[in-house]
C-alpha cells in the first residue's frame, strides 16, 4: 500500500503545471525494515525518470537516519522556517487520503503538540536526555516529521555537492533590466 501511495503521489506531482519534468527528490526515512530500499526498487521497476533518493544514512546509505541529534537539527530547522515565515502550502496542495483540509488540520495539531522532552540524568555523572517527539499521550507526529524531512531534504539537495548533477545549476538565467 505504501508503494502504491508513493507512486500515486509522484504521478500527481507530475500532473501539476510546470512540474511535469521536475526532478523528484526523495528524502526517505531509513529504518530497520529497509522500506527506503523497497520504495527505490519499486520506482526503478516502474521506470520512473528524473529522480534521486537522498543517501544520508549511516555511511551514506540510502535514506535519512533519524537519530536524536538529527531530530534535534530538523526540529530547529522547522522552528526557524516557521519563525521567519518560510513555510507555505502550494495552491496545488493535494493528498491522496485524507482530504487536504484534514491533512492541514492534522499537521497543525501535530506542530502544536511536538515537544522536547527533557529527562534528568539517572546518575550524578549522567547526561540530561532530550527527546524530540510529538507522540506524547499516544499522539501521532508523522505529518510533522514529514515536513521536517522535506526541509532537511531540500537543504541537503541544494547545498550538497553530491546532488549537483541532479540540479539545474548550470541552466542559463535570463536577466531583465
Amino acid at each position: 500500500q505504501t508503494h502504491r501511495l508513493v507512486a500515486e503521489h509522484i504521478d500527481s506531482v507530475r500532473r501539476i503545471t510546470n512540474l511535469e519534468e521536475a526532478t523528484i527528490v526523495l528524502c526517505l526515512e531509513s529504518n530497520l525494515a529497509f522500506e527506503a530500499q523497497h520504495i527505490v526498487h519499486m520506482l526503478q521497476q516502474r521506470g520512473l525518470r528524473k529522480w534521486v533518493a537522498l543517501q544520508e544514512g549511516a555511511g551514506h546509505t540510502l535514506g535519512w537516519l533519524t537519530t536524536n541529534e538529527r531530530k534535534e537539527a530538523m526540529c530547529l530547522m522547522l522552528r526557524d522556517a516557521l519563525r521567519v515565515g518560510n513555510i507555505a502550502l502550494s495552491a496545488e496542495f493535494f493528498s491522496s487520503s485524507p482530504s487536504p483540509a484534514e491533512v492541514i488540520l492534522q499537521l497543525e495539531d501535530e506542530l502544536r503538540n511536538f515537544c522536547v522532552v527533557v529527562e534528568p540524568p539517572k546518575t550524578p555523572f549522567g547526561k540530561v536526555k532530550k527527546t524530540y517527539s510529538g507522540k506524547m499521550g499516544g499522539r501521532n507526529d508523522d505529518a510533522c516529521i514529514a515536513l521536517q524531512l522535506a526541509i532537511v531534504g531540500c537543504r541537503t539537495f541544494y547545498q550538497s555537492e553530491r546532488y549537483r548533477t541532479f540540479r539545474n545549476d548550470d541552466l542559463p538565467t535570463t536577466a531583465t533590466s
